[in-house]
Parts: C-alpha cells; structure tokens; sequence
C-alpha cells in the first residue's frame, strides 16, 4: 500500500481531488490496520471457549437417620472397691513381714507377725489358773467349767451332815415325848439341824463363786488365746498389698498400721452429672468406658445413685461397678465414660470417608444433577466409621466417597 501511494504521488505532484480522497481513505485504513495488528485485545472481550472437563466417577452415600444412642460423656475417677489400714492390735515387736508392695494375698494369709513368746506365756498362765478354779470344784483340768452343785464335794458333805441332823433330831423329838429324852437334849438337837441347814446354803454359795471364778479363768484364757493369734495379722480379704509401712523387728503400738490392703476387682468408677442432666439418670442405664492401651472398651450399668447433691458443685454423684479380674484397671486413675440416657435416639449418620477436615472447617461434598457442591457440615460425635452431622445437610441427600479436590461444579458420573 505505501509502495503504490508513492508511485501515484510520483506521477502526479498534483492529483486531483477525487484521487486525492481516495488517497487518504487508503491510508487511513492501512494505518488502523497496522494499529489494530499491534495492539493487544481489549479487556472486555470475550475469552476463548475452554475445552470441556471429563466428568469424575466418584462413589456416593445417601444420608440417613439411623439409631445412634444419646449418651452423656462425662470423667471419673476409679475406686477400690475396699480399702483398708491393717493395724496392730497389740503392742510388741515386729517378727515377720510376709508380704511385699504389690502383693496378692487371699483372705487370711498372714501380712505382719508379732514376736509371741509373751503372749504364749500369759496362755500358759491363763490354763494354770483355769486348772486350779476347776480343780477346787473338783473337775477335770478340761471340759465344760460350769457344775452339777450336788456333784461337789464341799456340798456332799453338807447335805450328809443336814441328814444326820435331821435323823437326830427327829429320833430325840420322838424320845421327849415319851418322856425319855430331855428338852434340853431336844434343844441342842433343833440347834444341829439349823445349823446343819445354813452350812449347806454356805456350800452352795461356795459352789457358785468357785463356778463363776472358773469361768472367769476360762474368759482370761480365751483372751490370752485371742492374743497370740492377733499377733499375727492376717488379710480380712483377698486383695493386693498397696503400701508396706513397717520392717522386722521395729516396736508397733497399739493400733499403728502394718499395711495398706486394697481390693480392686471389681473396682468402682465414680461420676458426677451436672444437675440439670441429674434427672435422666437411673440406676440400670448403660455405661462405656472408653478404650485404654488398646484393651477393648468396657460396658457396665449404673449401680448406685447418691440420694443428694454435692453441694460444693452441684453434681449427683453415681457409681458403676467394673470388672477387672485383670487387673488393667488401677484405682485412682481418670477415666472417659459415657452414659447411655437414650437408647432409641436417632442421628443423621454419613460414612466416615465423606468427611473432608481442612484448617477447622468440616464440610462433605453433594453430588447434585451430575456436579459437585461443597457443603459445611457441623460434625457431632463420630464413631467407627460413622459420623454424626448435626447441621448442613438433610437425609435423603448424596455425599460422596473420598472426595479429595472435587470442587463445586466438577461434573460427575456416580458409579456403584
């Protein structure tokens, strides 16, 4: 175009006007032609179509209401069933320790062992005095302490001497009154025979203190006895030995403690319900303790209700009796429990693998007339494989399956 502008602009210096507006027209359009060559396309304009994205095969759930128990969550701390501070019942010197910490011992096995010797002594003193009370109501050294009165001796002889007086003075009365025997005879023989009666009462009330002095013996021997087997102290049930608090042959008082016996099986887990929850609690509901260490979760059932509030922080306090035959369970330890309030509810359930949790946010992904859509879901409890959403979606609706980046209009294809 420039070429033939300066060939017609050497022909002519002066063309005439027709040519000449030809002229300019032609180079007018060149150079909105050059301009519109080199310039970048405007914004506004329309891009380029994209070529169209291949449709995702996804896997997909349908939201359901399913029976998920409403269980109340609460912690607890575990409990012995029985505790106890074994103590010395006597005074002495400490002999034998028979047991260590961490100890089983079944009921009756001995824990601590006295030096007996002294109290050996005081039985053998005791059976000494028993012998001799016994011996003076003529009994043998054993048996039953207590006594026929008419068997002892000290009586016999009194009733022979009350029958003799008697027959005397029964002889003599029948003499007098022929007028063979005085009244003076008389007399001296009525004297005889009352006498002879009060020696007979005496013989009796003799007998008696010397039943009740034996059998006071026979009470100090058992006391004596009942020593020497308190000096060994003996485990009142089967259980394990928490604290060994003594050493062979320190001095124990009267009442110090030897050792500390706990039982453990079954053991006690304590909770306490905030009181506007303390209503729907009753003794018989279901209980989970959560799992520990990779042991299996245990179950158990609400066994006893305190019948008021602390009123410290007012809590109903409860308590759940645990197996723990394995002893994998340690009182004093915290523990996750749930309680089980409602076992008919419902919940609106997804399979765990739909859930998508990124920076806080919990959402899943719906798939909707072949696309995807991203939808924030809040998320309740979650357990196994299942998860509770409380809010975000409605039943009947399709999540899908490890949705990984699908986005919000990402075309699918749902497949089994």
């Amino acid at each position: 175009m420039a070429a033939l502008l300066h060939r017609s602009l050497h022909r002519s210096r002066t063309p005439p006007p027709l040519v000449a507006a030809r002229l300019a027209a032609a180079t007018l359009l060149a150079a909105c032609a050059t301009l519109a060559a080199c310039s970048p396309a405007p914004s506004g304009g329309a891009p380029a179509a994209a070529p169209a994205r291949p449709a995702r095969e996804v896997r997909v759930a349908t939201v359901a209401a399913a029976n998920w128990p409403r269980t109340l969550r609460v912690s607890g701390e575990l409990l012995a069933d029985e505790e106890s501070l074994l103590a010395s019942k006597l005074a002495g010197r400490i002999a034998t320790v028979a047991v260590e910490l961490g100890a089983r011992v079944a009921a009756g096995d001995p824990i601590v062992v006295l030096e007996t010797r002294d109290f050996e002594l005081r039985v053998a003193q005791a059976q000494a005095a028993l012998a001799a009370a016994r011996a003076r109501l003529g009994l043998a050294t054993d048996g039953d302490a207590a006594s026929d009165p008419a068997a002892v001796p000290l009586v016999r002889s009194a009733q022979s001497e009350l029958a003799d007086a008697r027959r005397e003075h029964a002889r003599l009365a029948s003499l007098s009154g022929d007028g063979v025997a005085s009244q003076a005879a008389l007399d001296a023989a009525q004297a005889r025979l009352e006498a002879a009666e009060s020696a007979l009462a005496d013989a009796h009330d003799e007998v008696a203190n010397r039943q009740a002095l034996a059998q006071q013996r026979a009470a100090e021997l058992a006391l004596a006895e009942q020593a020497l087997a308190d000096a060994t102290i003996r485990a009142p049930y089967a259980g394990t030995i928490a604290e060994r608090l003594v050493d062979r042959g320190e001095s124990v008082a009267l009442g110090a403690a030897v050792a500390r016996l706990v039982r453990a099986d079954p053991i006690r887990l304590r909770l306490a319900v905030p009181e506007s929850l303390a209503g729907e609690l009753a003794p018989g509901l279901a209980v989970r303790l959560a799992a520990r260490g990779g042991a299996p979760p245990r179950s158990a059932t609400v066994t006893r209700l305190a019948p008021d509030l602390d009123r410290r922080n007012r809590t109903l306090r409860l308590e759940v009796d645990l197996a723990n035959g394995d002893g994998a369970l340690r009182p004093g330890e915290f523990v996750e429990a749930e309680i089980v309030v409602d076992p008919a509810a419902t919940a609106l359930c997804v399979p765990l693998e739909a859930l998508v949790r990124f920076a806080g946010i919990d959402r899943v992904v719906l798939a909707r007339d072949g696309a995807a859509r991203e939808q924030q879901v809040t998320v309740g409890r979650i357990e196994g494989e299942r998860v509770e959403l409380l809010s975000g979606v409605a039943a009947g609706e399709r999540v899908v399956l490890s949705p990984g980046a699908l986005r919000t209009g990402d075309p699918l294809r749902v497949v089994e």
